[in-house]
């Protein structure tokens, strides 16, 4: 009986750990974007970005973000997660049949690295970004 009990109370003990709770944030701001400054991915595998609102990349502002890159029959030759510790990234090799880069933030908020702020995004921030024939945007 002690067993039971002590297996029922871990149970809900686990159940109780495993909700998803809203990440608290220090403000809202639902106007900020992701912006590419730079991709040359199929000729070096670089590719530069930042976040940023009205056109303008505040620099610091980080997030998590994963990178997904596909060819044009819509197949992903790549993909990868970064911490957000760094905006500009540099691939492993050149991916010459890249024809699309899809960037999503991992977290619902960006966190501001000089106050350690945590700025609610509602949502997510995305990019579908379309590289140019010529690359080299």
């Amino acid at each position: 009986m002690k067993q039971l009990l002590t297996l029922c109370i871990g149970l809900l003990g686990y159940a109780a750990y495993g909700q998803n709770y809203p990440v608290p944030v220090d403000y809202e701001d639902s106007d900020l974007e992701l912006y590419i400054l730079e991709e040359r991915i199929r000729e070096d595998g670089s590719l530069w970005f930042c976040i940023g609102k009205n056109g303008e990349c505040i620099m610091n502002l980080s997030v998590g973000y994963t990178v997904r890159i596909y060819d044009a029959e819509g197949t992903e030759i790549w993909n990868s997660i970064w911490t957000g510790r760094t905006t500009d990234i540099r691939f492993a090799k050149p991916l010459p049949s890249a024809e699309r880069i899809e960037i999503k933030a991992v977290a619902p908020f960006v966190v501001n690295t000089l106050t350690t702020s945590r700025i609610g995004t509602i949502e997510p921030l995305g990019l579908v970004h379309r590289l140019e024939l010529n690359s080299g945007s």
